[in-house]
């Protein structure tokens, strides 16, 4: 069985979204798993394909209809096999792989289907699903798989290409509820890429608050930002990112890139893309947030964002502070610090309003002039006076 462990988020109290620990496992699904992945199976498909896939056919099959179309059971060799993704008692998502049912690519692995509840998205169960799949089909004998997604389904795309997948020119015309819709295959980037789940890069949940998601950097997208490919970054986020971000994030960059490339496991400690979700669906990166590095030898780690001048002034530095800060506590940190210059009013704000009191001054050599701020919190109660 496979286990991650990572935050979900609900709101409590003064309606902010606050972490607490939760950890998912991964298991092959068997028969008495039928009811709950279908009705998972169902609000999934609801959600993501609104808008894109007639109503009527969304709504219309019921829990007992899509149970029918289940084998999870079957043992025979060629035959569909499906993994699930678990919190607790309930079923968060689900994986099918089986050989590939397309004439043209004999020989390659296929990922059926791939589900996660919704309030789950972007909590790594997909990302663990998807490794899952992709070591299942590496462990038959597949060097190569595909899948195909509704070309419409932008999250989805994006989804996939961050994991590596890329679109191979391949598409159709399928009909659902009556109306025709086009689907784009999609295949692993290079041939002979499945491999043991070991020597995959591990998956960092995202951090949700009210209105925005805290999206770990990955290694891959420092690495594209350093080299100035801001469409190769983009895709990594699954965002939309400001032409001079690159140019913003230098120094962190520099810093930072080398750290992660010594020690990956740094990764959720560091740099996370503020990313916030349009009406359209549209996905923009709108500042950054994180922290300097990990916990030093003392439990403490220092604090750091920034937010895009057009989204200041609207409680989401706040918002997000405190959603780190809280997170940080899931995993044990309950010692921090900050530096902020001394003209920096609204941040010397929102730190104070957190609690964090002045303990000295430092001359940092790219800054300048900057007051040092600590915390300490060992109940793990963090929360601000206000916004």
């Amino acid at each position: 069985m496979a286990r991650f462990t990572g935050p979900t988020y609900s709101a409590v109290g003064d309606n902010r979204a606050m972490p607490k620990p939760t950890t998912f496992s991964l298991r092959r699904a068997t028969g008495a798993d039928a009811h709950a992945v279908a009705a998972m199976h169902i609000h999934a498909r609801q959600v993501a394909y609104r808008g894109i896939v007639p109503d009527a056919h969304l709504d219309g099959p019921d829990v007992a209809t899509r149970v029918a179309r289940y084998d999870f059971d079957a043992a025979a060799p060629g035959a569909p096999e499906t993994w699930i993704a678990v919190d607790g008692d309930d079923i968060v998502g689900f994986v099918t792989v089986a050989p590939s049912r397309d004439e043209d690519l004999p020989g390659l692995g296929e990922v059926r289907a791939l589900y996660v509840a919704p309030d789950r998205w972007r909590s790594g169960v997909g990302s663990a699903l998807l490794a899952q799949a992709e070591v299942l089909l590496g462990d038959a004998g597949f060097n190569e798989a595909h899948l195909w997604v509704l070309e419409g389904n932008t999250r989805a795309r994006r989804f996939y290409e961050r994991a590596g997948w890329a679109p191979d020119g391949a598409r159709k015309v399928v009909e659902i509820g009556g109306r025709p819709l086009s689907v784009v295959r999609y295949r692993n980037a290079a041939s002979g890429t499945l491999a043991p789940m070991e020597n995959r890069q591990p998956v960092v949940a995202s951090i949700r608050t009210e209105r925005v998601e805290l999206v770990s950097m990955s290694l891959a997208f420092m690495q594209a930002l350093v080299a100035g490919d801001l469409d190769t970054a983009a895709h990594e986020m699954g965002a939309d990112l400001p032409a001079d971000l690159a140019e913003d994030l230098r120094n962190f960059l520099n810093y930072r890139t080398p750290d992660l490339e010594a020690d990956p496991s740094r990764q959720p400690w560091l740099g996370r893309g503020i990313i916030l979700s349009h009406p359209s669906g549209r996905l923009e990166l709108i500042g950054t947030i994180g922290f300097h590095n990990a916990p030093d030898e003392t439990g403490r780690v220092e604090i750091g964002y920034r937010i895009e001048p057009a989204f200041r002034r609207r409680g989401i530095a706040t918002e997000c502070v405190r959603a780190l800060l809280a997170w940080a506590e899931t995993q044990g940190v309950h010692r921090f610090r900050a530096s902020v210059a001394p003209g920096n009013v609204a941040s010397l704000a929102i730190i104070r309003s957190f609690g964090f009191h002045q303990v000295g001054v430092q001359m940092d050599e790219i800054d300048g002039e900057e007051l040092v701020f600590h915390l300490d919190r060992p109940t793990g109660e963090v929360n601000a006076a206000g916004d």
